[in-house]
């Protein structure tokens, strides 16, 4: 997305800041991108991706849901 595109009042986030609020490791980030958990708005000026504070946090509560076992499945 080209920088006139993003939006000023939104809070864009690296792959590091996103893992720090996700509270995972950017590599976790990294994954959720390969696997289309979270899906970047674009790129900074270093071809960094970014995400908005609300994709994370919805990526994380996905898969949180998805890590969580039924309760009569043994682990």
């Amino acid at each position: 997305m080209p920088r006139s595109e993003f939006d000023p009042d939104e809070v864009y986030l690296t792959t590091a800041s996103a893992a720090e609020l996700a509270g995972v490791k950017p590599a976790t980030i990294r994954k959720w991108v390969e696997r289309e958990h979270l899906v970047p708005v674009g790129r900074d000026g270093r071809g960094h991706m970014l995400f908005t504070q609300v994709a994370v946090a919805n990526a994380e509560a996905k898969t949180r849901e998805l890590a969580r076992r039924p309760e009569n499945i043994a682990a």
